[in-house]
């Protein structure tokens, strides 16, 4: 039973991870093919529409950084 579980979890898992990596070879594809310009504008726009997120992944980015410094000294 329990094993029959683990098996199913792990395929759930794996189904999951290649959705991601698919997803995420496609963004890339898209990015790759916008200028510079195109991608700051499309996050200067992201940015506008989604002030709770940008604010909360700058504070999330920050901790994380400074983790990493303190952990070098």
């Amino acid at each position: 039973m329990a094993q029959h579980m683990f098996s199913s979890l792990g395929e759930t898992a794996d189904r999951k991870l290649q959705e991601f990596a698919d997803t995420s070879r496609e963004k890339l594809e898209t990015i790759k093919k916008k200028s510079v310009g195109e991608l700051y504008r499309d996050t200067k726009g992201w940015v506008r529409h989604n002030p709770g997120k940008t604010l909360v992944g700058a504070m999330a980015s920050g901790v994380v950084i400074g983790w990493f410094l303190r952990r070098r000294r």
